[in-house]
């Protein structure tokens, strides 16, 4: 074996540089020894230098067949809410294609994290004001296949952090009930489009309540689909053992029709894992929910319905949103299905602490560090973000900031507590699964309260935490468990301080076994169409 070469004088490595790197833990390389690592190092950071230096291996987006066209930030007068981030015409050219597509020229917007060739993405911060993404996300290549036609970007918070919605830079998404009030986050900007008619269908991405957050504060469906099921190529990563990218529409049969267009295996995503279907095999939602419909033939047959009570006890329930959602579940057995009260401590127990802990491997990811994941890395954005200054962390939401903090520090003095965490998680995995062999369906309210009016953004960090306090305790669990989890509307409420007549909406949060969204969805479309939410 032919030793390395010895470090040329142009050679940035020398012995200091050698000692240095490895005094970052605690080890020096001995004298004799330190010329032979440095050779090493210098054939390695050479080769470092030459794949840093090519050109970047990404998917082509095809723009003659998908042209954008109408590219625009809209004026405020064109976006009444703060929706939109930015607006756009993506379409297939042949119109016959489109009217024959499984979407057939439905509206489509797109959280703002998901990348749309030569539309600009500002991912709600101000960090950055400059990226216009090379690539289309692999959904967005199936929603225009499908015939979806893409009419632009929806408002995000910032970096996708947060589940109330008035951090993003380009200012706060109010709620259509009340623009004071939260429209949950962080894909706040395609709730409200959804919500207020603005488009047919929304894309979502959730790491920790992202889509069932915002559905449940406008009124809408809204799907977490089981981990892996719809790949997350092309979208900004929160953290890939919790990404999560997902339908938001306005009832059951439209999300289940924009499940069928995105979902599968696209070859790219390592997300997507044993029990994947590839697309050809992925269930054709729509048609068996329609055909469940018109027969009510296994609609809720004999189904098992477990109310979660740990649910109704996480921090900051609001009692009426508890008993709201009880009543509800209640009524599926007016559908003739079995509903039962269900424990699971370790929801309360295991729900705290590890799920936050796992959250600190995203300060690695907002200081440009990837591995041991293979998927499309979005390279031309990390370049922006990274590396950080004084000025970039300033514009940071708190959450970020904070999530940035902690990383830091568990890094350096707990290196690992991703791995323990993931080890405990896998209990709690367990914990849901035993029980969704007792049940068909897990429910719980989505949220503890409803729509709260959002605290100034320059408000001190504690007022932003304490506001959200609780707020993802029953969502962001199966964001790390990757049980599909989906929310539906099921009555109003005042808010507690009112006034009385101002009606908000309430979220109730169906959780079922791996990949079996299908019984999620028969649940959900008998129960909406048997009952009348706007009127519990």
């Amino acid at each position: 074996m032919a030793l390395p070469n010895i470090p040329t004088k142009q050679s940035p490595i020398t012995a200091e540089v050698l000692q240095t790197t490895v005094s970052k833990i605690g080890i020096k390389i001995p004298e004799h020894l330190v010329q032979d690592y440095a050779a090493t190092l210098a054939d390695a950071q050479q080769d470092m230098e030459t794949l840093m230096g090519m050109d970047d291996f990404v998917p082509i987006p095809d723009t003659s067949r998908f042209p954008r066209t109408r590219v625009h930030y809209p004026s405020k007068d064109d976006n009444p809410f703060g929706a939109w981030a930015w607006k756009a015409t993506v379409k297939n050219i042949d119109d016959r294609e489109v009217k024959e597509g499984l979407l057939a020229g439905r509206t489509v917007c797109l959280k703002d994290n998901v990348c749309l060739a030569g539309v600009p993405c500002l991912f709600g911060t101000n960090v950055f004001s400059d990226w216009v993404p090379n690539t289309d996300a692999t959904i967005v290549t199936r929603i225009l296949e499908a015939g979806g036609v893409i009419t632009g970007k929806a408002t995000c918070n910032n970096f996708c952090s947060f589940g109330v919605s008035n951090t993003a830079a380009q200012g706060p998404v109010g709620n259509p009930y009340d623009t004071t009030r939260s429209a949950g986050g962080s894909s706040s900007g395609t709730g409200v489009l959804v919500a207020t008619g603005e488009v047919d269908l929304g894309i979502g991405a959730d790491q920790g309540g992202s889509i069932r957050l915002p559905a449940a504060h406008v009124g809408i469906v809204g799907l977490k689909p089981t981990y892996g099921l719809v790949p997350y190529t092309g979208l900004i990563s929160g953290e890939p053992s919790v990404d999560h990218v997902g339908p938001m529409t306005p009832d059951v049969l439209s999300n289940a029709l924009l499940l069928r267009a995105i979902a599968g295996v696209d070859g790219i995503d390592d997300r997507q894992s044993v029990g994947t279907p590839y697309p050809p095999k992925v269930p054709d939602y729509h048609t068996l929910l329609l055909a469940a419909q018109m027969s009510r033939v296994g609609g809720t047959r004999k189904m098992r319905i477990g109310i979660l009570l740990e649910g109704g006890h996480i921090t900051g329930m609001d009692r009426r949103v508890f008993e709201c959602v009880q009543n509800a579940a209640r009524k599926f057995e007016n559908l003739e299905a079995e509903v039962e009260e269900i424990s699971i401590p370790e929801h309360l127990d295991m729900a705290l602490r590890p799920i936050d802990y796992t959250r600190f491997s995203q300060g690695n990811d907002l200081q440009g560090r990837a591995a041991g994941r293979k998927q499309l890395y979005l390279t031309d954005f990390a370049q922006l973000v990274y590396p950080w200054t004084q000025e970039k962390f300033d514009k940071l939401f708190v959450s970020s900031a904070s999530i940035m903090i902690n990383g830091l520090y568990a890094d350096e003095r707990y290196p690992m507590l991703h791995g323990k965490c993931h080890n405990m998680l896998r209990r709690l995995q367990m914990k849901y699964d035993v029980a969704l062999e007792k049940v068909d369906i897990l429910v719980m309210p989505t949220t503890p309260w409803v729509a709260k009016v959002m605290p100034p953004v320059d408000a001190p960090p504690h007022i932003h935490f304490q506001e959200a306090n609780g707020l993802v305790r029953n969502t962001q669990p199966f964001n790390h468990t990757g049980h599909p989890a989906l929310t539906i509307p099921c009555g109003m409420l005042p808010p507690p301080e009112g006034p009385e007549t101002l009606r908000l909406p309430v979220g109730m949060q169906l959780v079922g076994k791996h990949f079996d969204e299908l019984t999620l969805y028969k649940a959900a479309l008998a129960w909406s169409d048997g009952f009348d939410w706007k009127s519990m």
